[in-house]
């Protein structure tokens, strides 16, 4: 058997290197279809399939908070909340929360702002993860006043401190205030968390200061480990049965909300799982299409060895012999192949790290290892045997008769063998229309989303964050005399046209959701399906101009509009739609918290509608209250300027430490840059379709070429006579292109139905057109069936030029 085989090897690779151009064109075709299948499983394999990164996963599971009857599906917890979960529940070893944030490290070195998580003391238990140095936090260190400890991650120790090992028990100054550096993650910790890029470099202790807490301040991420042998439905039930109690406990604030129970894996791939699988079977039609391709070179190639198969058989070789022979055959362009596809793979690995959003997530461990290599050969293996079993079974079934009389190829290649290249033909046709059809409907539907006004004009901003240590800035008045001193500046540099300040930027998502009571309406009174809720953005007068944001009535806010003023406040399109239809909004007022404690706000203006959470997100009800009246330590400056604006980068900087030496500016970005980042995902997805559905067309293209340039090679002798017979070029063109013609329409029809099916399953990737969309369905058919009759036009074309004297001496 092993003495065979390796005869069949050794022979196989002869015939390969006989032919070195079918070789070439087989194995390019299947490197590009095996390495595309390997670049996307490496993503689908670390991102989709691997266990997360902590111990045993499995038994982790996040906790959102619900509201059905206003439809919110996944909401942050309060810090009231979170701790009552975690006392009453029975179900859990341990309930951790985190909240992100930034923390500005000063002292030694350039001041610099660092995303930090700050997480309750059993943050890392419940993961099960370690410090490599230290310890980590403990309960008490959740309590106020005890919270300034703190863990680095891994890669700051190595950045910052030269992996100092005694940095243990060393001081920091982080937001003015000293903590104490109690341990050091393991390299490569990440939070639970969906968006990679705001992963945390260093984590302290919440301080859980309940009087000060309110129920339905929402900003705590909440996740558990479940107890062995308890399942996430008894953890589901047992939550139902704590939040019940709750809103009976705190009807004001509690009252219709819930609490739902998923897999922490879930959480954290978040809705990038229905992208990659797309994508993935998107490369699987590509590799279809690659082995119709090959299964149909082989057809041709063992059209030309008849003779030497039906020798064989008459010496007595059986069929299963010749069978393994061609197989052995195929299997080897495959491997070689999947050899080529695997270097395409590392290369388009880094392609697609490169392309990809940096909120995927577990972006930086994605890569080849031996389970994608595994899978390579895998795939190598099956498609050599897709690919060459019917041209195996096709080529070792001649009729020997007629295959041994001399001349016989053209007369024995049978019916049936163009029929199989025909229904390979089809076949690709169809795959490829179904993948240029979905690349058509990413595509509009990423122009539909440009589209979208965002509510502002991008166009020449700059934005950079600010957050003021409350150690270094007790006093409201101090932080409002930094954020007048800076804007002042700013303003008065050459080429700055206004400049203004915002608490959350637009298109960033982040914005803080309030409730609020409208004055002579009651909670109680409103209907029990409305959330009486709307986001919340604190501003500087001149953001609305700045931003380009335009006014629908009333007016904005002035610098007249201090702290001692009557409180005032401006909404967008949809707060005064929702809350007053039919009526005026102007000159009615809200209040944001306790009436007896809170001033209460009257509207003077409503502007347009700003899309803040996505350009493919509804426009919320939003609330824009003055800086001077809503203190805050935590801004992004927004500067309009006339020319370039990173280009004012350094002189914005030095305007800064004039004013304070230890404040850093960081996250500094175009708001062109912002918007391009809302829609990263949906580029990447868009871009990606059309690159592999414009390979699966030029390889279908040369697919229906390549049977079409077969088929005038063996009727080279009939189309001579009907030329010697009168038949004009016209005939002979019509002939050829009708041939092929029907083969693109049947590849045409089938492909039609198959998208109209498949093509719903990316319903939720697509923003303003259907998954059915018509214009796209007949554009892209036209297209693919103008390709495809060029591909015919052109062995067409060469089949006029026959002289019939060469042609009747054919063969």
């Amino acid at each position: 058997m092993m003495g065979t085989l390796w005869q069949d090897l050794r022979y196989g690779f002869r015939m390969l290197l006989k032919r070195p151009g079918f070789t070439a064109v087989a194995v390019l075709a299947l490197a590009l279809g095996i390495g595309a299948n390997s670049a996307i499983f490496s993503v689908v394999h670390k991102v989709l399939l691997s266990p997360l990164p902590y111990r045993n996963p499995g038994q982790l599971v996040w906790l959102w908070e619900t509201h059905p009857s206003s439809g919110i599906k996944a909401e942050a917890a309060s810090l009231p909340n979170y701790i009552d979960w975690r006392t009453q529940s029975q179900s859990f070893e341990g309930v951790a929360a985190f909240a992100q944030a930034s923390l500005a490290l000063t002292g030694e070195g350039e001041p610099e702002r660092l995303p930090a998580a700050i997480v309750s003391a059993n943050f890392f238990s419940v993961l099960g993860v370690e410090p490599a140095l230290g310890r980590s936090f403990v309960a008490e260190e959740n309590e106020p006043g005890k919270q300034y400890v703190v863990i680095l991650g891994n890669r700051l120790w190595q950045r910052r401190f030269g992996a100092n090992p005694k940095i243990i028990g060393q001081a920091i100054t982080l937001n003015g205030n000293p903590y104490t550096v109690v341990g050091v993650l393991p390299p490569g910790f990440k939070n639970p968390t969906t968006d990679q890029s705001k992963q945390a470099e260093l984590w302290a202790p919440h301080a859980f200061n309940l009087e000060q807490a309110h129920r339905r301040a929402d900003y705590l991420g909440v996740f558990a480990r479940l107890k062995p042998g308890v399942t996430a439905e008894q953890a589901q039930a047992e939550m139902n049965t704590i939040t019940a109690r709750l809103a009976e406990a705190y009807p004001e604030t509690n009252s219709g909300w819930g609490a739902t129970v998923v897999p922490l894996h879930a959480r954290v791939i978040g809705d990038v799982g229905t992208s990659l699988w797309l994508l993935m079977g998107v490369v699987g039609f590509l590799l279809l299409i690659a082995c119709a391709n090959v299964a149909n070179l082989l057809l041709a190639r063992s059209a030309a060895r008849q003779q030497e198969i039906a020798i064989r058989r008459a010496l007595g070789a059986d069929r299963f012999r010749l069978v393994r022979q061609f197989l052995t055959e195929s299997v080897l362009l495959a491997l070689v192949g999947g050899i080529l596809g695997s270097f395409l793979a590392m290369w388009g690995v880094e392609v697609l790290i490169a392309l990809s959003p940096r909120n995927i997530p577990r972006l930086d461990e994605i890569g080849l290892n031996w389970q994608v290599l595994a899978f390579t050969l895998l795939v190598s293996l099956l498609t050599g045997v897709v690919f060459g079993l019917l041209p195996a079974l096709h080529a070792t079934n001649p009729n020997l008769t007629e295959s041994l009389k001399e001349g016989g190829r053209s007369s024995t290649e049978g019916i049936r063998g163009g029929r199989m290249r025909n229904f390979l033909v089809v076949s690709e046709i169809a795959v490829a229309l179904v993948l240029l059809i979905g690349a058509g409907l990413m595509i509009k539907s990423f122009v539909r989303l440009q589209e979208v006004d965002p509510g502002f004009h991008p166009e020449r901003i700059l934005t950079m964050d600010l957050v003021l240590p409350a150690v270094k800035y007790k006093e409201d008045a101090q932080a409002l005399g930094f954020f007048d001193q800076l804007q002042g500046r700013v303003r008065n540099l050459p080429g700055v046209e206004s400049v203004a300040a915002i608490t959350a930027l637009p298109l960033s998502g982040g914005g803080a959701v309030e409730s609020f009571e409208i004055e002579g309406r009651p909670s109680s009174s409103m209907p029990s399906d409305m959330s009486v809720d709307a986001e919340f953005r604190v501003i500087t007068p001149a953001y609305f101009a700045t931003m380009g944001i335009p006014f629908i009535k009333g007016e904005g806010f002035t610098e007249r509009q201090t702290k001692d003023a009557p409180s005032v406040i401006v909404v967008n399109e949809t707060f005064a739609r929702r809350f007053f239809p039919g009526e005026e909004a102007i000159g009615k007022r809200i209040n944001t918290g306790d009436p007896s404690r809170q001033p209460w706000r009257t509207i003077i203006g409503i502007v347009k509608d700003v899309r803040h959470e996505g350009l493919d997100v509804e426009p919320y009800p939003q609330m824009y209250t003055p800086l001077a009246q809503t203190p805050r330590r935590a801004m992004t400056l927004v500067v309009r300027t006339s020319g370039d604006p990173l280009g004012l980068v350094p002189t914005i900087r030095s305007e800064l430490a004039a004013i304070d030496r230890d404040q850093p500016l960081y996250n500094l970005r175009t708001m062109e840059q912002v918007m391009a980042s809302s829609i990263a995902r949906q580029r990447f997805n868009m871009l990606l379709i059309a690159i592999f559905a414009s390979l699966g067309l030029v390889l279908a293209s040369v697919g229906i070429y390549g049977v079409i340039s077969y088929s005038v090679t063996q009727r080279t002798h009939e189309i001579g006579i009907r030329m010697a017979l009168g038949a004009q070029t016209r005939d002979i063109l019509r002939m050829v292109v009708g041939q092929g013609l029907v083969l693109v329409l049947f590849g045409v029809g089938i492909g039609l139905v198959a998208a109209f099916i498949l093509t719903r399953l990316m319903s939720s990737l697509l923003f303003g057109v259907t998954a059915t969309d018509p214009l796209t369905f007949t554009g892209v058919s036209l297209f693919l069936g103008t390709v495809a009759l060029l591909a015919c036009f052109i062995p067409a074309r060469r089949a006029t030029r026959v002289d019939p004297m060469v042609a009747l001496r054919y063969e």
